[in-house]
């Protein structure tokens, strides 16, 4: 009997060896897993040719104009008006603005600075309704909403330059030149 219970004592600590020492691989094998997993990453956020790709949504400018200032529809200046769509591709609410605010940011070069444009009054242009609509409501999972965001110019010849980010400090993905003639 004691000869039963030695084997069985043998054996279980055998299998207990031989289930800790089941993890042979290395750390440069788990470095190069790693690596190639940002790379993934790095596939699944991207910007360009108008679409922006971050982990929780797509955004894809549709167009880009200049409006001229008009008192009638209280625009002071002159603004650039984008339209774009974001589709939510998370499990949570987003809102359009909020992943464009998020995302995005222009740029104007002037002779000594580089200026931040500031987003401007929503333009109220008859021809802008179907953006403005659902621009600030919450996105469901897996769908779409189109939006409209403007931009107060103090120059509207010069080039505005876009860069998209993966989110606020995110790092940068891309950036567009939108020429305003």
């Amino acid at each position: 009997m004691k000869k039963l219970v030695s084997i069985g004592v043998l054996t279980l600590c055998c299998a207990t060896l031989v289930a800790c020492g089941g993890n042979t691989a290395s750390k440069e094998d788990k470095k190069a897993d790693n690596s190639s997993s940002s790379e993934k990453n790095m596939e699944k956020v991207y910007f360009k040719d108008d679409t922006l790709k971050i982990d929780m949504a797509t955004l894809k400018i549709l167009s880009t104009e200049v409006l001229p200032a008009d008192e009638n529809l209280l625009r002071e200046k002159p603004q650039l008006a984008i339209t774009y769509e974001v589709t939510n591709d998370s499990k949570d609410l987003i809102s359009a603005s909020t992943v464009w605010i998020a995302c995005m940011s222009l740029t104007q070069e002037a002779e000594e600075v580089l200026n931040k444009l500031t987003v401007g009054m929503t333009p109220q242009d008859e021809k802008f309704a179907q953006y403005t609509e659902h621009q600030l409501d919450d996105i469901k999972p897996g769908g779409t909403a189109k939006a409209l965001i403007s931009y107060d110019l103090d120059d509207s010849q010069t080039p505005v330059i876009l860069k998209a980010t993966q989110g606020m400090a995110g790092e940068e993905l891309g950036e567009k030149t939108i020429n305003l003639k």
